[in-house]
């Protein structure tokens, strides 16, 4: 069986998906919550749903920058 894999291209873009769900997850998600000891647990991490936004900008950046450089090589410039 010959599956088509996915490119690493494409891989990113799931992966900045992923961050950025789980970042705005970690810093929203306080302000929904009834429950004052789960409020206080997930505020605690909010420097990692700051880092987890980051790091699904930089794979969306690497992403286009990919994206253009292929686009680049075909053009043949």
């Amino acid at each position: 069986m010959n599956a088509k894999k996915p490119r690493p291209n494409d891989d990113l873009l799931w992966k900045a998906a992923l961050f950025a769900f789980i970042g705005l997850f970690v810093l929203i998600a306080p302000h929904r919550l009834q429950s004052p000891e789960l409020r206080d647990i997930i505020a605690g991490s909010a420097g990692l749903g700051w880092l987890s936004l980051v790091l699904g900008a930089g794979c969306v950046a690497l992403w286009g920058w990919r994206g253009y450089q292929d686009w680049k090589r075909r053009q043949g410039r």
